[in-house]
């Protein structure tokens, strides 16, 4: 027992002594004094001088800590001048007994003055990756594939932070290669005390600079922060991000970004929700409720997303893009978008659609089944909407001469060959885009206006595939009839192909016609009133308007039923044709016989019919037919699409209720007309040489009638005279007999 004693004695003298020169080393221990070994280990270690120009502290007990000022890490060889990374100061204590019991409690973490630059040559070469190759092992284990994560103890019983301080942080960017610069400066992060499950106050704030584009933005940040023990569970609490940012080169004016949610992280379920979620900018607020689920292995996201109402016009506005012009100033100024969202990596499926647009509203589903193909299906429905609101305003007359005096105060001179490819533009085709996507659709609208063409029960079903787009079927009711067509898009080769085919029933076609009646007619209103059937197969190529009207064949059929066409006079109009040829051939005609234009003159045709064939910009027809009791016109003449002119002759057939006069039998003769010319200066032509042989023909005629009447009435004159002679003479016989009868008895 003695002998225990004493060595417990011994053991005890000896444990002093160890403390005693323990603590004696540690209150005699300058650090300083190993700048030179730590520097030269460093610089053997990486290659790099290190500098501490700044004093190192250590503190044992109660607190192990260090402190160290002034520190700085010098660049990669072939980088710029300045330093890879400097720190003003670092100072971080750890009590030491509780870390006996695994509880970490450290006083506030100071990082003051932190500066990192990291660097891209132009040949690729970084400033980091030397470093980084320290730290590799020496042999690579073949990758183990990622396994959900067991639930596990905490690492930490407690945890106690007296608070984070990173003040004046900054970190340069740079990427000779692709010639970017970045920088965040004024990098500063501060929090509260940090426990287990307590809320931690913290604010990041940093200000960003960037070149490509240039850019400028301040970043604030604020929530509190609340984690557990074993870090699974980890809550944001009105989280809290504001962005002000200015870039010339993208925004008309400042842009201002807020986001505002409650964050909720469970490291365990793998899930993470964003409830109360608000994000602000221009004027738009978008609202979410958003889960995302495996949250470590593959995120899938479902919730729900909507919008305040928008004024998209304003923010297009107020980001510096300029909307076409448009004949509604209302236009986009209500818009608003709510859905269901489901999303992945791979997909993103958005389910009970509505967007309203806004009179109109846009109702469905769209799923991108696979978006690096991509692979969509949609099936959208839409509520009445007039396209004519989103379409340019009609274009004036004032403006119209304004351009036009304009021209003539250039010289008159047409726009000519700087312009020639503005006026013909290549058509921008998504090429790439569309020989990549797998598309399936179906798109039904209510009703449509287009240029106040009201065009109803719309249902346009589309496939595209492998650079292939079909529409097909595209049905619709418009102007009280029924129209079915296919439309096809093929960029398989290097120049687009297209083709479409078309056919209407019951159609009437008057408020497409009309106008066109007026321009080819004069100035006075011109309708036309009937059913028609529409026939269109056209198949063409080009990647400009003026290849694809070149490149243009097919067929197209137009056929009408019984016609009244009002505001069109053939009569009065041949009367003075013909009148105004007589009057050069000096053969009277009274002014009454012209009559006088009335625009109420009603033409019924019982039949009218139109066939063309399209080939190398011309429409050609052969077979213009407007058949009435009275009046016949027939038709043959090219429509020049590219052009934009006509060479047509028709012949003018009518029937006159007498023909006595010379001017009412030319009347009863065909008159042919000419008209050609530019669409918007057609010429009228009428055909003086047939009028002049029709004339001539009719003139000999009458003459030829006139000489045989003449010899008629004279051969009557000299038969009659000679039959009168031969009485007189019979009669002289008769008395001469008679006499000598008498003298006998």
């Amino acid at each position: 027992m003695s002998k225990l004693k004493l060595v417990f004695k011994l053991f005890v003298v000896v444990f002093i002594v160890l403390l005693l020169a323990l603590a004696a080393f540690i209150f005699t221990f300058d650090p300083n004094n190993y700048k030179d070994t730590i520097t030269a280990q460093v610089e053997k270690q990486t290659g790099r001088e290190l500098r501490i120009d700044g004093d190192i502290s250590l503190s044992v007990f109660p607190w192990v800590g260090i402190k160290v000022e002034n520190v700085e890490l010098a660049n990669a060889a072939g980088f710029s001048e300045q330093p890879f990374a400097r720190i003003a100061q670092l100072d971080v204590k750890v009590m030491l007994m509780p870390l006996l019991s695994k509880e970490l409690e450290v006083d506030k973490v100071r990082l003051h003055g932190l500066f990192a630059s990291l660097e891209t040559d132009k040949e690729g070469n970084n400033n980091w990756s030397d470093l980084a190759a320290q730290d590799e092992p020496a042999k690579t284990q073949p990758a183990v594939k990622a396994e959900e994560p067991a639930r596990q103890s905490p690492v930490l019983a407690a945890l106690a932070i007296n608070g984070i301080e990173l003040v004046d942080a900054t970190v340069n960017w740079s990427d000779a290669q692709n010639n970017v610069q970045s920088r965040l400066s004024d990098f500063d992060l501060t929090t509260g005390a940090i426990r287990f499950n307590e809320p931690v106050d913290f604010q990041l704030s940093t200000s960003a600079k960037h070149n490509e584009p240039d850019l400028e933005a301040m970043i604030n940040l604020t929530s509190n922060l609340t984690f557990n023990e074993a870090f699974t569970n980890i809550l944001l609490d009105t989280f809290k991000l504001e962005l002000t940012a200015n870039a010339p080169g993208l925004l008309k004016e400042q842009l201002s970004l807020s986001v505002l949610s409650d964050i909720n992280i469970d490291i365990d379920q793998q899930l993470a929700s964003l409830s109360n979620t608000q994000v602000s900018a221009m004027g738009a607020v978008l609202h979410a409720s958003l889960e995302v689920n495996s949250l470590l292995s593959e995120p899938a996201m479902s919730g729900t997303v909507h919008t305040d109402m928008i004024n998209l016009r304003d923010v297009m506005n107020r980001l510096g893009i300029t909307l076409p012009s448009m004949a509604s100033d209302s236009s986009l100024t209500r818009v608003a978008y709510a859905s269901r969202v489901k999303a992945n990596a791979q997909q993103i499926e958005l389910d009970d659609i509505k967007l309203s647009l806004d009179e109109s509203e846009m109702t469905g589903w769209l799923h991108v089944v696979d978006m690096l193909q991509p692979i969509v299906r949609y099936k959208l429905h839409m509520s009445p909407i007039n396209v004519d609101d989103y379409l340019p305003p009609a274009a004036s007359d004032a403006a119209t001469e304004t351009r036009s005096a304009g021209n003539e105060a250039d010289g008159g001179a047409p726009a000519g060959d700087a312009t020639a490819a503005d006026q013909d533009p290549e058509i921008a085709l998504p090429v790439e885009l569309l020989r990549e996507l797998d598309l399936q659709g179906e798109l039904t609208m209510a009703s449509v206006t287009v240029n106040e063409l009201p065009v109803t029960d719309v249902l346009m079903k589309t496939q595209a595939k492998a650079g292939l787009v079909r529409i097909d079927p595209l049905q619709l009711k418009s102007l009280d009839g029924n129209a079915s067509a296919s439309v096809m898009i093929n960029v398989k080769g290097e120049t687009p192909d297209y083709a479409i085919g078309l056919k209407a029933s019951d159609i009437h076609p008057a408020p497409v016609l009309n106008p066109l009646l007026v321009g080819v007619f004069g100035e006075q209103d011109v309708t036309m009133e009937g059913a028609a059937n529409v026939v269109a197969d056209i198949k063409t190529r080009g990647s400009r308007i003026s290849q694809i009207k070149q490149a243009a064949k097919g067929q197209l059929r137009f056929d009408m039923g019984k016609t009244i066409l009002q505001g069109v006079d053939f009569e009065h109009y041949v009367r003075n044709v013909v009148a105004d040829y007589l009057a050069t051939k000096s053969v009277p005609v009274p002014a009454e016989w012209r009559g006088s234009f009335d625009p109420k003159t009603k033409t019924a045709f019982h039949r009218v019919h139109a066939s063309a064939k399209v080939a190398n910009g011309d429409i050609t027809n052969k077979d213009l037919i407007l058949d009435s009791s009275r009046i016949k016109v027939k038709g043959e003449g090219v429509v020049n699409i590219i052009r934009n002119d006509m060479d047509y002759n028709a012949l003018v057939d009518i029937e006159p209720t007498r023909r006595q006069t010379t001017a009412e039998k030319l009347l009863d003769q065909p008159l042919a007309v000419r008209i050609h010319g530019p669409f918007e200066q057609l010429a009228y032509d009428v055909d003086k040489k047939q009028l002049k042989q029709v004339l001539s023909k009719m003139l000999e005629a009458e003459a030829k009638a006139k000489l045989k009447k003449e010899i008629d009435e004279e051969k009557a004159k000299l038969k009659q005279k000679a039959e009168e002679e031969e009485e007189e003479l019979k009669q002289k016989i008769e008395d001469k007999l008679k006499d000598k009868l008498k003298g006998l008895f």
